[in-house]
């Protein structure tokens, strides 16, 4: 009788075990949340469209949530496209249950993009003088970036959302034909914070360098 309590007891172990195990380091592939992924990103902006590939989710036991993540998308703005390494996000556990994308954060990777596309997409959607002078004057060069936002408990972005990336080989030509070429620097952006590190760039043959 006791041989056959401890057979028991550790198969329920392993049926519980197992699929956390398998959760945790491999997880799984599923396309069942894009749709709604997308009717967020329109609920946001009407205009904003998603093109996603097959979300993997990831168990995080120890916080009861689901990392979910996506690689390969493709934003799309009337229409303007631009191209996403990854798009990452915390689901809760509760809301796999319900078969309800609900998410507090949202995580987005960009592939290394010209700075010219990257202003267009940006002028898609504001009009601003300041874009309109960048579109004249920037040249050359590419950039990457990480965007970290979060909800509130009514799907609003709050706005301690934080940037970081890299600009490579940027080159600036100004009115009078003052350039600055082999730009480079990172930054990290917050609000009310902007931090700029290892810069630099040359201009009429002398090269520059700041930490």
């Amino acid at each position: 009788m006791r041989k056959f309590l401890l057979k028991f007891f550790i198969a329920i172990t392993i049926l519980i075990f197992l699929p956390i195990i398998y959760l945790s380091t491999i997880g799984i592939e599923t396309e069942s949340f894009n749709e709604q992924i997308k009717n967020k990103v329109k609920e946001s902006n009407k205009n904003l469209q998603l093109n996603l590939k097959k979300i993997k989710i990831k168990l995080d036991p120890l916080r009861l949530k689901f990392n979910a993540k996506t690689v390969g998308a493709t934003v799309y703005y009337y229409n303007k496209p631009l191209e996403l390494e990854y798009i990452g996000t915390e689901v809760s556990l509760a809301s796999i249950i319900k078969n309800k994308f609900v998410s507090s954060n949202l995580e987005i990777g960009s592939k290394s993009l010209p700075l010219g596309d990257l202003i267009n997409f940006a002028m898609a959607a504001y009009k601003g003088p300041e874009l309109f002078i960048l579109e004249k004057i920037i040249k050359k060069g590419h950039i990457i970036f990480d965007l970290k936002i979060n909800y509130d408990e009514n799907g609003k972005i709050k706005d301690d959302y934080e940037i970081n990336g890299i600009i490579k080989d940027g080159k600036i030509q100004l009115l009078n034909n003052y350039s600055y070429e082999k730009i480079n620097f990172i930054f990290n952006l917050k609000k009310q914070e902007f931090k700029f590190q290892e810069i630099k760039f040359a201009t009429n043959k002398s090269n520059f360098f700041s930490d």
